[in-house]
């Protein structure tokens, strides 16, 4: 199996990143450079060079509250002291979402029936041009996890399915899927949900509340060329896949 670099290039929507240049262009007097990065040890560096102003920053950034994003702009236009205190006060919050390496012995992605690397790899040609560069893998995996998914059988109501982890740039997809009866199309969907959240970033609404899936995001998961079948069969299948 071949995997992304030990730091692999992120994905950066450029719209969000276009919206932040604006804003520090409004505040500076002369031309902006604005570069996104992954950089775990420096998250913001900033220069002026013949009136030029270069900033580099962490795409921690790309998700911030519009306050933040204003204190941010204070900060690298003005060297305001304490908008650097609250730029440092945000990183530190936000550290959980400073990308670690995920180890590769950890991953496992063939499981007894379906192989998550190879419909990975199909729905990032067929959907995303083969631009995501996440992990996955079977989540919970192994004996242990196994046991702890029987002993809780009894009282389980819901079941999360996937999910997605910024931090660590991993999809993990629950191991229950990887069952003969679950057809391999409701698998794919499953991936390329969380293959979404990897590509759209949340949205934020005017009272600051964090959106994970705004319209943009079920507007381009309908794109999904089983999306409705998807749906029905998961609709058809809950409670057993709540028992297994």
């Amino acid at each position: 199996m071949v995997f992304p670099t030990h730091s692999p290039q992120i994905f950066v929507h450029e719209g969000v990143r276009q919206a932040l240049e604006r804003r520090l262009l409004a505040a500076f007097p002369g031309p902006v450079i604005l570069s996104i990065t992954d950089n775990r040890h420096s998250m913001i560096s900033h220069s002026t060079d013949r009136g030029i102003l270069h900033v580099r920053i962490h795409h921690m950034f790309l998700d911030a509250p519009p306050a933040v994003l204003d204190t941010l702009v204070l900060y690298l236009t003005r060297g305001d002291r304490e908008a650097s205190v609250r730029v440092g006060q945000f990183i530190e919050e936000a550290s959980s979402r400073i990308v670690r390496p995920t180890p590769r012995s950890s991953l496992h992605t063939k499981g007894k029936v379906h192989d998550l690397l190879t419909i990975f790899e199909d729905i990032n040609a067929r959907y995303f041009d083969s631009s995501v560069t996440a992990l996955i893998t079977w989540g919970n995996h192994g004996r242990r996890g196994q046991r702890d998914i029987h002993r809780n059988r009894r009282a389980r109501s819901t079941i999360k399915l996937g999910s997605y982890s910024a931090a660590e740039r991993l999809i993990r997809v629950h191991p229950s899927l990887d069952r003969a009866w679950v057809p391999r199309y409701f698998v794919a969907y499953i991936v390329y949900h969380e293959m979404l959240h990897h590509v759209l970033p949340a949205a934020r609404t005017r009272a600051d509340r964090r959106v994970l899936h705004p319209p943009a995001f079920r507007e381009r998961e309908q794109a999904f060329r089983h999306f409705e079948r998807a749906i029905d069969w998961e609709r058809q299948h809950l409670g057993r896949l709540l028992r297994t």
